[in-house]
């Protein structure tokens, strides 16, 4: 870290000091102090520093992969809603929608019998 993360906690009046510990603990664990402890507790070797480091990489990318396909995933559901609700409501089969134009009309087979 390139600064220090400096939290102070001011105990007010009458305030009781178990109340003024758990802010200072929340601040802390805020400003990322309690995980650099926990880290720094022991010695950790520079071959697993970085094969760590590697394995948060790829989880990361991963949860970025898996997201950006759940945001995709949304938005093609919410375009086919879209779509559905749109052909419930007279924009198909050559109903005037609402410009007033009429969409083109379904083309025949030609299996029925005249």
């Amino acid at each position: 870290m390139a600064t220090r993360p400096n939290v102070t906690v001011m105990v007010r009046r009458d305030e009781p000091i178990e109340r003024a510990l758990r802010r200072f603990k929340r601040l802390c664990q805020h400003a990322g102090i309690t995980k650099l402890v926990k880290a720094k507790r022991f010695y950790e070797k520079p071959s697993d520093s970085r094969r760590r480091e590697l394995r948060k990489q790829i989880r990361n990318r991963r949860r970025a992969e898996r997201k950006s396909n759940e945001r995709l995933q949304r938005k093609l559901s919410r375009a086919r809603k879209q779509h559905r609700s749109a052909s419930i409501y007279g924009r198909s089969r050559g109903e005037a929608g609402a410009d007033g134009a009429a969409a083109p009309a379904a083309q025949s087979t030609g299996d029925a019998k005249t």
